[in-house]
């Protein structure tokens, strides 16, 4: 497999910062079938967690870099990552951990958007990012979930020139933006206001795919977690947002076909 080359903007990792990472890492193992290895960051310890010997996502023990609580984080590929986090931050962000590099993976920063929603920079070097996209317990999707919609496309536009679709079919009733790069969608902004149960806090929301919904949400429930908004027919899939049992949100759906555009997954990826 040809290692893949993501293009700026696009979401090429996913992180839960929490202080109880053996509880996680237990949940998500049973949950998504995750295998999980232990590495050194400095004084504590990464869990990198993969599907298939690919890696998929990471725990990390504690709060977000900077000592903020956030649970997930999704992290953005850049090609410079010190001139993305100044702007970030010159554009109303708090930057919340200035870029740092990490031996045999790259260069990271975390930025707060004007809004409150936690995100990261990623400058990959010896590791690209997530090497599974779309398939049973990989990532499939990143969605921005915001009572700021307007203002926070605006925001990320700036920082990433995204294009955008605006759909008012959705599922929810709620007016949904897609954030895409040339005519590729990459991610999502969901509208929150008053109508909407305020069950998922302004953040960015991670989707995993999973071969059976049904399944897996009573597996969350079985595990300690807590289903919360669904079951809900999109037009990728029906998916169901739940909370593990740290409190931390999650989608998980039943993809009918690809959310985003798979580039890793499959011995023919190839690098853009």
């Amino acid at each position: 497999m040809t290692d893949p080359t993501f293009r700026p903007g696009e979401a090429v990792w996913v992180e839960l910062c929490t202080p109880r990472p053996e509880k996680a890492e237990d949940f998500y193992r049973a949950l998504l079938g995750w295998s999980v290895r232990h590495e050194r960051l400095g004084d504590s310890t990464y869990r990198m967690c993969s599907v298939d010997g690919r890696d998929v996502a990471g725990i990390s023990e504690g709060a977000l870099h900077g000592g903020r609580p956030r649970g997930w984080l999704t992290y953005f590929a850049i090609d410079d990552v010190h001139g993305a986090a100044h702007k970030a931050a010159a554009l109303g962000g708090e930057l919340v951990t200035a870029p740092w590099y990490l031996p045999a993976a790259g260069t990271g920063a975390t930025v707060i958007d004007p809004f409150g929603a936690a995100f990261g920079l990623y400058q990959g070097e010896a590791r690209a990012g997530v090497q599974m996209l779309n398939l049973p317990g990989a990532l499939c999707w990143n969605e921005l979930n915001t009572g700021e919609p307007q203002k926070s496309v605006s925001y990320y536009q700036s920082l990433f020139q995204y294009g955008t679709e605006s759909r008012s079919d959705t599922p929810t009733g709620q007016p949904y933006t897609v954030l895409t790069l040339g005519d590729v969608p990459v991610a999502g902004v969901l509208e929150l206001d008053n109508k909407w149960p305020n069950l998922v806090p302004s953040k960015w929301l991670p989707y995993f795919s999973v071969t059976s919904l049904d399944e897996a949400v009573a597996r969350t429930s079985e595990l300690g977690g807590v289903p919360t908004v669904g079951p809900i027919d999109g037009p990728n899939g029906r998916l169901h947002l739940v909370k593990d049992p740290g409190g931390h949100t999650v989608c998980l759906i039943q993809l009918e076909n690809g959310l985003r555009p798979d580039y890793v997954s499959s011995p023919q990826a190839v690098t853009r």
